[in-house]
């Protein structure tokens, strides 16, 4: 980065992402409008030259429409190396700073094209617009340390602070009433955080997941088939060990999956 009045580049973006490291944007660092910051993050994708894998979603729950002063579903994109999958993947490095929440993911059944997003969520039925769901633990974490002071812009621009994404196995029943039961997070075998799509969603995870794809559609973002859609924190968000200590998801009062981390370099998530 060339100074305080230049503005944020992918290639600073995904240097800082590279780094483990962090930094303070100030506002002329930052895209003007939260267009300019998706066409950032999606050119950083491109830079990055890996394919999305799952989508975060944002604006699900009253506290981050008020932390950000949006009532839009937003989104950001998450990478392969970035998803553990339950009982599929190798030990996992989490992110530099380590905080996360239990939500509901669904995953996509159909490719959407933007230019269709908008009938096919309309019209289309949950079994066939989605062939699996599951309960997931997702961890934020943006290489822009002051957000979200900054705002929405920084936060869009980062990719909506994609950190990781923990997955249980894929479950068939799109439909399932399960889906509302209560999901925890436990630290050590104690719940440290539970709560229920209900009582913590605006909408139900399927109509978040609905809302994601329409707005992906406005922001000319065409949607895979396989894609992952995390559609928002059930849980507060909160801080996670990384010394070893049993981390585990509860759903339906049942362990979902205990987590298998790598550890994590005692410099990560350093200012830059």
């Amino acid at each position: 980065m060339t100074g305080n009045t230049a503005r944020v580049t992918p290639g600073d973006l995904l240097a800082l992402r590279a780094g483990r490291a962090r930094r303070v944007l100030g506002p002329a660092e930052l895209p003007t409008d939260p267009a300019a910051a998706y066409t950032l993050a999606a050119e950083t994708v491109a830079g990055a030259g890996r394919p999305v894998a799952a989508w975060k979603l944002g604006a699900t729950t009253a506290g981050t429409r008020a932390t950000f002063a949006t009532d839009t579903i937003y989104f950001g994109a998450l990478y392969g190396e970035e998803i553990w999958v339950a009982g599929e993947s190798p030990a996992h490095m989490p992110p530099p700073v380590f905080r996360a929440e239990a939500e509901i993911a669904f995953r996509l059944a159909i490719d959407i094209a933007a230019a269709d997003a908008v009938r096919i969520a309309a019209n289309t039925p949950s079994e066939a617009l989605f062939d699996a769901w599951t309960p997931a633990l997702e961890a934020p974490y943006s290489c822009i340390i002051n957000i979200p002071e900054a705002g929405l812009t920084a936060l869009l621009s980062d990719r909506c602070a994609a950190g990781a994404l923990f997955l249980g196995a894929p479950r068939p029943d799109v439909r399932d009433p399960d889906i509302d039961s209560e999901i925890a997070i436990l630290i050590d075998g104690a719940v440290a955080a539970a709560a229920t799509a209900s009582k913590a969603l605006l909408m139900s995870p399927s109509e978040a997941a609905r809302g994601f794809i329409i707005e992906a559609g406005r922001q000319g973002v065409s949607l895979g088939r396989g894609q992952w859609i995390s559609t928002g924190g059930i849980t507060p968000c909160i801080d996670l060990p990384s010394d070893g200590t049993p981390i585990s998801l509860s759903f339906t009062g049942e362990t979902v999956f205990t987590l298998d981390l790598l550890p994590v370099p005692p410099e990560a998530g350093k200012p830059a």
